[in-house]
């Protein structure tokens, strides 16, 4: 959570002091003139804000849940009010949640990145002076340089700063892709420095920022889960007659599919028997990967074995239901800012083997079992041992039940009003704002 502690100190350049007398605040936006704030508006800065959340980018999957989950909890703070900025289709979803939400759809995100620029840079200011922000939340990577109010950037895209991308996969990629890749990351670069408070899902993607965050205030602030989705109870191991291994993403070279199906395939040469299920499908060709056909000619040999399934992308009800039916879930993703499938499958009751990189065992803890990232074959070895001990498998169920059940919404939206609340007296100079999760606290 939010430390307490240097959100009333008086500060330098443009920031308030709640506890000033009530005389009026004179704060100076860069190059403009300095405008003065009487009491009663510095009251309604504090106990009235508005807020406006650029989602622009949320169009689908985890970035659209993300505001969906965010707007659903918002809806219940009453006092302030919130304008999401989202694409026109996701309008529906947060509409009418509460008078206080507001909404304004764009499709700006579909455009090229050279309109989409313009439009954080120049249109969506002129929008923050019309609506008379006080705070911005800007939720996807992307921030306003020389933002005429207060601004928090959430950066949760982890392949512009992971190691292990550039040495394993990005020098795969075409130059162009290569050289756009260089681009935004100086841009994430440059809003951060921008930004007022800097904030990131996991810690895992914290540290991979370290070099670039200069002097700014950050929070570690992870998402939740929705546990109501999932039935809680006794499961029956293997009750479709096989065992079934799941594994939900999107799919991307760094969901490290290829190591999955490589080890369902040794084991299925080894006589062990099990059926993988993914929305991963590597005939998805939205994303760029340059060993596809690699990874289409793997998942080829395991169809003709009936050793795979690929269902594509689904809705939230029916990835449910895909839950309900697995007795494993396998996570081999080796870059992520946060592994929101992994909570689900710990809501779920499933025993989990992943990737042994740093943000799944922050999620995970003990309620998994870890593989070598690459290794196909310790891949087969651990989920062998999950399918053989039935002991195991019931101690790494209760243990992610109890785990998950830190990843709440209400927790997540309570740091971030208490960063919207914060961000406007935050010292000058770097201050680091934790909310780890407990079981890291005691190991420090």
């Amino acid at each position: 959570m939010l430390a307490p502690t240097g959100c009333g100190r008086a500060v330098s350049n443009f920031r308030y002091n709640r506890f000033a007398p009530a005389s009026p605040i004179l704060f100076a936006l860069p190059g403009e003139a300095t405008i003065a704030f009487t009491a009663e508006k510095r009251n309604r800065f504090l106990s009235e804000m508005r807020v406006l959340l650029n989602a622009v980018a949320a169009k689908m999957g985890g970035a659209a849940n993300y505001i969906a989950a965010v707007a659903r909890e918002l809806a219940k703070m009453n006092g302030h009010e919130f304008i999401f900025l989202v694409p026109k289709k996701m309008v529906p979803r947060i509409e009418g949640l509460a008078p206080h939400i507001r909404v304004i759809g764009t499709d700006i995100a579909y455009k090229p990145f050279l309109r989409r620029f313009w439009f954080d840079q120049v249109k969506l200011r002129r929008i923050l002076r019309h609506e008379q922000v006080d705070v911005l939340f800007a939720t996807a990577n992307f921030g306003t340089f020389f933002c005429p109010c207060r601004q928090i950037l959430l950066v949760r895209n982890s392949l512009y700063f992971s190691r292990i991308y550039q040495s394993r996969m990005s020098h795969h990629r075409p130059w162009t892709m290569r050289t756009s890749d260089a681009l935004r990351h100086w841009l994430v670069c440059r809003s951060m420095a921008a930004a007022d408070l800097v904030m990131t899902p996991s810690r895992s993607m914290l540290e991979e920022l370290r070099g670039c965050l200069s002097k700014r205030a950050t929070v570690v602030n992870h998402y939740g889960v929705d546990q109501t989705r999932f039935a809680r109870g006794h499961r029956s191991f293997v009750s479709a007659g096989q065992v079934v291994l799941l594994f939900t993403s999107l799919y991307s070279e760094h969901k490290n599919l290829g190591t999955l199906l490589r080890a369902v395939l040794e084991m299925e040469r080894s006589g062990v028997k099990c059926k993988l299920v993914s929305t991963a499908d590597p005939t998805w060709k939205l994303v760029h990967n340059s060993i596809r056909d690699t990874e289409i000619e793997l998942a080829a040999e395991l169809g003709r074995l009936k050793a795979v399934e690929f269902v594509g992308l689904l809705g939230p009800g029916d990835i449910d239901q895909l839950y309900k039916g697995a007795d494993i879930f396998v996570y081999p993703s080796v870059v992520e800012s946060f592994g929101h499938p992994l909570l689900e499958a710990m809501s779920a009751g499933l025993p989990i083997v992943a990737a042994d990189v740093p943000i799944n065992r922050e999620l995970c803890g003990d309620a998994a079992l870890y593989f070598q990232p690459f290794d196909h074959s310790d891949c087969a070895r651990q989920i062998s041992k999950v399918m053989q001990e039935g002991a195991l498998r019931a101690a790494m169920v209760k243990k992610g039940a109890e785990r998950v059940n830190y990843f709440q919404w209400s927790r997540h939206v309570q740091t971030l009003m208490q960063a919207f609340n914060c961000a406007a007296t935050l010292s000058e100079g770097y201050r680091e704002i934790d909310s780890l999760h407990p079981y890291q606290k005691r190991r420090s």
